[in-house]
């Protein structure tokens, strides 16, 4: 798929199949589809006769634990990366909407510690780890 500007696309089937028809549509009128002001045109012009999908929390929490089964819970983590793209999922606008993700991992049985490493535990054990192999500066 295409580098996306809908980052709820990451995580939910029906938001990627939008934003590949989205995409179909844009090079069929011969729009670049990487041309930022020109995609959410074309995206604002589409939701207008195509309802346009987004994910939830819970979709989040799906890729979370889909990443923590297949990598361990040692190597996930939370990025905050909220510029760049014309949507997100709902519930999660900005960080204030973290205490929604983690309500829902818990009551999907995940425990305090989990949570702690996904909310700051492992990257802050990588970035130590990353001081000792580059040494005294």
């Amino acid at each position: 798929m295409e580098s996306s500007t809908n980052v709820p696309a990451f995580v939910s089937e029906e938001c990627r199949q939008w934003d590949r028809e989205l995409v179909d549509e844009m090079r069929e009128r011969g729009l670049d589809p990487k041309d930022y002001a020109g995609r959410a045109r074309a995206a604002a012009e589409r939701a207008a006769t195509h309802r346009r999908p987004n994910a939830t929390v819970a979709q989040v929490a799906d890729h979370v634990e889909h990443v923590r089964a297949v990598a361990g819970v040692e190597h996930v983590g939370l990025g905050g990366d909220f510029d760049g793209t014309d949507q997100v999922p709902e519930g999660l606008s900005d960080v204030s909407g973290y205490p929604a993700l983690f309500a829902e991992l818990l009551r999907r049985g995940w425990t305090e510690a989990d949570c702690a490493l996904l909310a700051s535990g492992n990257i802050l054990r990588v970035l130590r780890e990353a001081e000792q192999v580059a040494g005294p500066g």
